[in-house]
């Protein structure tokens, strides 16, 4: 009976998660979908969940280089 509530609570919890995402179109190039596909199988994701994780390395990638950037001195800069 516990077990039940556990279970009704991670179901609830999950369809929370997904009322909070953002939905949107997304047209693809047939051969790139059928790579993202076979790319999520081997990891054992679906395809929407294989463009997020690509997605959200690329964002953490980006925003390291950004904010390398920022603390980097500027090339083009020089002191006078």
């Amino acid at each position: 009976m516990l077990r039940a509530f556990f279970l009704q609570t991670d179901r609830d919890r999950s369809s929370n998660d997904m009322a909070k995402r953002k939905s949107f179109l997304l047209r693809i190039d047939p051969a790139l979908y059928q790579a993202l596909e076979a790319w999520a199988q081997q990891e054992l994701r679906s395809v929407n969940g294989q463009i997020e994780y690509l997605l959200k390395q690329a964002v953490a990638k980006h925003r390291r280089a950004v904010h390398d950037d920022a603390e980097s001195p500027r090339d083009n800069q020089t002191s006078k």
